[in-house]
C-alpha cells in the first residue's frame, strides 16, 4: 500500500488547484481591453484583476506546475520512467545474460509553501523499491539554504546532475566511490558564478544496517571563472570523511557501467575490508563548455586507514566529450554547479522538426588495486548518440567497451582479462 501513497498524494493535492486553474486563464490585457471599451466598468475591472492575483496558475514550461496567486506557495507533480535494453558480447566467455529492465520509475512531489520553505519527495517504485527524495529546504536567509531530509550529497559534479539529464545512461565507475543519497542536514549558499556546500549525512537508507552507523562529513565548493550565455568553465572541489563501523564495513565495487550486470559479476570489487578506521575520499571537477559542444572531466582519490596495517589508496576518473550536433547547448546551473540536459529548438512531431540530436564520447578508469587489497584495475570506453524528440522524451544509444581488466587474485583472478562489449538503450520519459 505504500509504494502507492506518493502518486496519490500527488494527485491529491493537485485536484484542489486545478480546480481553480481556468479562472486564470483571464489575462491582464483582456480586461483592459474590455474596459477600455466600455464592455466592463473600471471598478469591476479593479475587482476583477484583484481577483486575478488571489487565483492559482499553471505552468507547463518544465513539467507540471502550479503557483498560487500571491506566489507564496506551488506544487509539481512529475515522473521519470527509463526503460532500458542491453545486450553483451565477450568472446572469452564472460556470460552476461542480455536484459531489459525499468531501470527508473519515479513519482515526485515537489514545491514551496509559507514563502521561505521548499519541499520534494520522490518515490521509486523500479528495481530497490523506496523513497530517493525527501527533503525540507528554508532558504528565508538567502542566499544561505539549509536542508534536512534525505537527498543527494554534495560530492560530483556529474553524481549531482539530474538522472534524466546525463549524457550517458550510466556514469562512469568513479561516481560509486560515495554514496549518491543519504539522510542528513546541508547548509548550503552560492553566487553569481560559485556555490559551497556543507553537510552531515548518515548511511544511505538502502544500505543501514540494524548495529552502528557510519557517518560522514561532505563539503564541495564550485567556481566559474568565465560564465556567459554560450561560454562555460567550471572548476569545482569536493571532500568526504567517513568512518566505517564493525556494523557498516568498508567495501568498494563498481559495475561495468551497465546497471543489468549482476553484483556477484563486477569487475573490480575489494570486498569487505577488515579494520577499517577512517575513509577520507577527495574528488576534482573541471568542465568547459562552448556553443553545443562541452567537455568535463572528473578524478576521485579515496584513502583508508586502517587500526592495523598500513593506509590503502584507490582512485577513479573519466573525462567526456559531448556535442549536439543540432546547435543546442548544455545548460549551466550556477547557483548549483551542474549542467542540465538539452531542450531542443524544435521538437519532433509533424510539420514541427526532429528534435535535438547529441553526440558523447568517454574515457573511465578504476583502480582498486593497493597493497593486500586486489580489487582490480578497468578501463572502459564509451560512445552515445542521444535523441532529445522533446524536452521531456528522450531516446539513448550507447556502446561501451571493457578495455582491460587485471590485478585480480585467488577466486576473481578469473574476471581478468574478461573485455566485454555493451549495447544499451534507453527509453525516457521525465517531466
Amino acid at each position: 500500500m505504500s509504494r502507492r501513497f506518493p502518486a496519490g498524494l500527488a494527485m491529491l493535492c493537485a485536484f484542489p488547484m486545478l480546480a481553480l486553474a481556468p479562472a486564470a486563464l483571464a489575462a491582464d490585457d483582456l480586461l483592459e481591453t474590455l474596459a477600455r471599451k466600455g464592455v466592463i466598468t473600471m471598478e469591476e475591472y479593479e475587482k476583477l484583476k484583484a481577483s486575478r492575483k488571489s487565483t492559482p496558475t499553471v505552468n507547463t514550461d518544465d513539467g507540471f506546475r502550479v503557483l498560487s496567486g500571491d506566489g507564496s506557495a506551488s506544487i509539481q507533480v512529475g515522473t521519470l520512467q527509463q526503460l532500458d535494453f542491453a545486450v553483451y558480447q565477450d568472446r572469452t566467455g564472460y556470460d552476461l545474460p542480455d536484459s531489459s529492465e525499468m531501470r527508473r520509475s519515479r513519482i515526485s512531489v515537489g514545491g514551496s509553501f509559507i514563502k521561505d520553505w521548499s519541499y520534494r519527495a520522490e518515490y521509486e517504485f523500479a528495481g530497490t523499491t523506496g523513497v530517493t527524495d525527501a527533503l525540507v529546504a528554508y532558504n528565508g536567509y538567502k542566499p544561505v539554504v539549509v536542508t534536512v531530509g534525505n537527498f543527494k550529497v554534495p560530492f560530483g559534479m556529474d553524481a549531482l546532475a539530474a538522472d534524466k539529464s546525463v549524457a550517458f545512461m550510466e556514469r562512469a565507475m568513479s561516481w560509486g566511490f560515495v554514496p549518491s543519497r543519504a539522510p542528513g542536514l546541508m547548509v548550503s549558499t552560492s553566487g553569481t558564478n560559485w556555490t559551497a556546500a556543507l553537510g552531515a549525512f548518515g548511511e544511505p537508507v538502502a544500505t543501514a544496517q540494524a548495529g552502528d552507523e557510519s557517518f560522514s562529513s561532505v563539503g564541495r565548493v564550485t567556481w566559474a571563472p568565465l560564465l556567459g550565455d554560450n561560454r562555460v568553465l567550471h572548476l569545482g572541489l569536493a571532500a568526504q570523511v567517513r568512518n566505517p563501523t564493525q556494523d557498516t564495513p568498508a567495501s568498494i565495487a563498481f559495475r561495468p557501467e551497465s546497471n543489468p550486470v549482476p553484483a556477484a559479476q563486477r569487475l573490480v570489487n575489494t570486498g569487505n575490508i577488515a579494520d577499517a578506521d577512517l575513509i577520507t575520499v577527495e574528488g576534482l571537477e573541471l568542465a568547459w563548455q562552448q556553443g553545443a559542444f562541452s567537455a568535463q572531466a572528473e578524478y576521485t582519490f579515496l584513502q583508508l586507514d586502517r587500526k592495523t596495517g598500513s593506509s590503502l589508496g584507490f582512485s577513479g576518473g573519466y573525462a567526456q566529450l559531448a556535442w549536439a550536433l543540432t546547435g543546442e547547448g548544455r545548460r549551466y546551473k550556477a547557483d548549483r554547479g551542474v549542467f542540465e540536459g538539452i531542450r531542443p529548438a524544435n521538437n519532433f512531431g509533424k510539420d514541427a522538426g526532429w528534435g535535438a540530436f547529441e553526440v558523447a564520447a568517454r574515457y573511465s578508469t578504476a583502480d582498486l588495486e593497493d597493497k593486500d587489497i586486489r580489487g582490480g584495475t578497468e578501463d572502459n570506453a564509451a560512445l552515445a548518440l542521444n535523441w532529445y524528440l522533446t524536452p521531456f522524451t528522450r531516446i539513448s544509444f550507447n556502446a561501451i567497451k571493457v578495455l582491460d581488466v587485471d590485478g585480480r587474485t585467488g577466486a576473481n583472478a578469473a574476471l581478468n582479462g574478461k573485455e566485454s562489449t555493451i549495447f544499451q538503450m534507453r527509453l525516457q520519459l521525465a517531466i
